[in-house]
């Protein structure tokens, strides 16, 4: 994933890659064969235990077949699978409309309609660090992170660029604002990595430094800790 990140008077197009990445893992039988992943049919949705309890007809239906497992379709192998949305009734829904859930300091719940998300890290305008500099305890009291993402070079020049910016911040022992700008507006706008993304109103960068190597990692932020 690519971001367009500005800091001073340098901008630079950049990669973003995720702190932990998963092992690869290869699974095999006891013999030593590999083993291949395939998708079946589990049960039939219309002998769910939730539909046979409204049923009134239940003993009978228990009498006269199995309710637990369809013979002409448990264990059918699928091919292909499509995604489609339902109701509380598993009937398929063609027309929705999709709203967010708030969750306010007091407790309470707030619904909004959910309006569809555009990335912004790669927009004309880039992703500024911004100079103004936090304590990283108070924005780890502050704030609930639910990603944090490498910020990584891909020649000598960002190399170089990346490196004096993660010994700052390290030398400082503070983390830098990143803001991200509404084209229209140019007003800050929630940092979002791609279409249809969660948006995320705070983001911070981090900077350490050891010999020649450096790291800095973009934390980011949708939730703010506040007392009720």
């Amino acid at each position: 994933m690519k971001i367009h990140l500005a800091f001073e008077n340098i901008d630079a197009d950049l990669w973003l890659s995720p702190v932990s990445r998963k092992k690869r893992r290869t699974y095999q039988t006891k013999t030593g064969e590999k083993t291949n992943y395939k998708r079946y049919l589990k049960y039939n949705m219309e002998k769910r235990p939730e539909l046979l309890l409204k049923d009134p007809k239940l003993f009978k239906n228990i009498r006269d077949s199995d309710p637990d497992v369809d013979i002409e379709l448990t264990g059918r192998f699928i091919k292909k699978t499509r995604r489609i949305t339902v109701n509380e009734d598993f009937v398929p829904v063609y027309n929705y409309m999709m709203y967010d859930i708030l969750s306010l300091p007091d407790g309470t719940k707030k619904e909004r309609l959910h309006k569809h998300t555009k990335g912004n890290i790669m927009d004309k305008i880039p992703v500024r660090i911004s100079q103004e500099l936090y304590d990283p305890i108070e924005i780890m009291l502050s704030y609930i992170f639910r990603r944090n993402l490498y910020i990584t070079h891909n020649n000598g020049l960002t190399f170089k660029f990346l490196y004096d910016l993660a010994k700052k911040l390290s030398d400082l022992h503070k983390f830098a604002r990143v803001d991200t700008y509404d084209p229209k507006t140019k007003k800050r706008a929630p940092l979002t990595l791609y279409d249809g993304g969660r948006k995320f109103p705070r983001a911070f960068l981090e900077g350490r430094v050891k010999g020649k190597s450096y790291c800095l990692i973009l934390h980011l932020s949708d939730q703010e800790l506040k007392i009720p």
